[in-house]
């Protein structure tokens, strides 16, 4: 797993269990499909255990949208398309290569500066 460093990100991921180690919470999804599985085959009975089954999931997403409606970067970030997506990477890393390279240059400059 990697790690994010926008913590608003970071606490997103951790809120939805993507970086779990229980199996339960990393696999919610084939749950989800699961349910409605046993929905289709038995409506009469386990209406109660697919309300069961997706509680934890929609918990989960209810404190999502609570902490995005809380957090303006999230929101902004979230609601980008793809290509804004795809350009605002291409600027960050321009910025990061700049930074790389200024931290390069005061190295060698420091370095030069030091006696050996």
């Amino acid at each position: 797993m990697t790690s994010l460093e926008n913590e608003h990100l970071a606490h997103l991921q951790m809120l939805l269990g993507s970086g779990s180690r229980s199996h339960q919470a990393s696999e919610f999804i084939p749950q989800l499909y699961y349910s409605l599985y046993q929905l289709k085959k038995d409506p009469n009975s386990t209406s109660n255990s697919l309300k069961t089954a997706t509680s934890s999931i929609r918990h989960r997403l209810k404190q999502c949208k609570a902490y995005i409606e809380q957090n303006g970067e999230c929101q902004e970030l979230l609601g980008r398309s793809c290509s804004e997506w795809e350009k605002t990477l291409a600027q960050r890393e321009r910025e990061l290569e700049v930074k790389r390279q200024l931290l390069k240059d005061l190295q060698e400059r420091v370095s030069k500066l030091s006696p050996a």
